[in-house]
């Protein structure tokens, strides 16, 4: 007896919800088919009823990811209190933590930006730019004229931080991604006032 569309449709978040999670933790070349159906508790042969392979499965993983994210649930709220800019970089910066609730899409940097597969690099391309973009427009609503140049600033230094971040022990990791924290606030804090110094 076939499948009903609802329950394909659960599987398939199964996946990219497991997916999702170990990419982000591990990386691409760190995680296995195997790894990912266990935690999602699927049979590895229900895999390709879904999908036709792991660089596949990356690139709906990553998108989930992203679309899942804070900034990504956080449109609505683009024109809101000064707090709301603050609340978004502390947000991501809690992705340090060791065992974070929802991992960053970008985290694994170096190892997933300058993978051989083709696929996997337009990815993470794809991944980068749209956290690039909702920044940008927050601050772009925010009455910032750089708000792009602003954003992938901003964003290259929180990913660069986390990344680094993960590498450094406690208690040098939490003085580390505070420093990071103070500085990355002060350069958005100083696009957003030379911009309304200078209409």
């Amino acid at each position: 007896m076939p499948y009903s569309p609802q329950h394909k449709e659960q599987s398939r978040q199964k996946i990219l919800q497991a997916a999702a999670k170990l990419f982000c933790a591990h990386g691409f070349d760190r995680v296995t088919l195997n790894q990912i159906m266990k935690k999602a508790n699927l049979t590895h042969g229900a895999f390709y009823g879904h999908f036709s392979g792991k660089s596949a499965l990356y690139e709906a993983a990553l998108k989930f990811a992203t679309d899942q994210g804070f900034w990504a649930r956080s449109e609505k709220q683009t024109e809101a209190k000064p707090s709301h800019l603050k609340a978004l970089v502390a947000r991501y910066l809690s992705w340090s933590e060791p065992n974070p609730k929802l991992p960053s899409p970008l985290e694994f940097l170096v190892t997933d930006a300058a993978h051989q597969d083709e696929k996997v690099r337009q990815t993470y391309q794809e991944c980068f730019d749209s956290l690039v973009d909702r920044l940008a427009a927050i601050l772009d609503k925010r009455g910032v004229k750089q708000a792009r140049s602003l954003s992938e600033e901003t964003v290259v230094s929180l990913v660069g931080t986390v990344s680094i971040a993960r590498s450094i022990t406690q208690p040098l990791r939490a003085d580390f991604v505070e420093r990071a924290k103070q500085r990355i606030l002060s350069r958005i804090q100083q696009g957003l006032t030379q911009d309304t110094a200078n209409p």
